[in-house]
């Protein structure tokens, strides 16, 4: 599939949209939330359980990294099905930084662009007005 996935994340809740090549529109596809990934529960279609567990972190650290860690396994999934070539993260600046050390470095390889702000509760116009910058 030729299409961008855009990851709008913060520590609690990741919805993911796509931007089908040659479309100027954001579709979601689905949404994740924090009490998924510590609960060890599945994020839908070719999901994963994500446990992260380091007594070096206080728990919400702790927590905020599994989150990232369940939101990459996801992304990594997608990746491997081959449902995006490109990606595109949008994330607070401490949660974007937990998301890009979860990834695999082929995911990596497929981010064009990032946007260290919390754009998890923005209206889908301003997000998508963000977006369009980077396309």
């Amino acid at each position: 599939m030729q299409a961008t996935w855009v990851v709008v994340a913060n520590r609690q809740c990741a919805t993911i949209y796509t931007v089908p090549r040659g479309m100027a529109r954001l579709r979601q596809l689905c949404e994740l939330r924090e009490s998924q990934a510590s609960a060890g529960c599945d994020c839908g279609p070719g999901g994963r359980k994500a446990r992260i567990s380091d007594g070096a972190f206080p728990p919400t650290e702790r927590q905020a990294r599994s989150f990232a860690a369940q939101v990459a396994r996801h992304v990594e999934d997608a990746r491997l099905d081959r449902r995006f070539d490109e990606l595109i993260l949008v994330a607070a600046p401490s949660f974007l930084a937990y998301l890009r050390d979860s990834l695999s470095q082929a995911a990596r390889d497929a981010v064009i662009g990032e946007i260290a702000s919390d754009l998890a509760g923005a209206r889908q116009e301003t997000l998508q007005e963000q977006v369009l910058r980077i396309l």
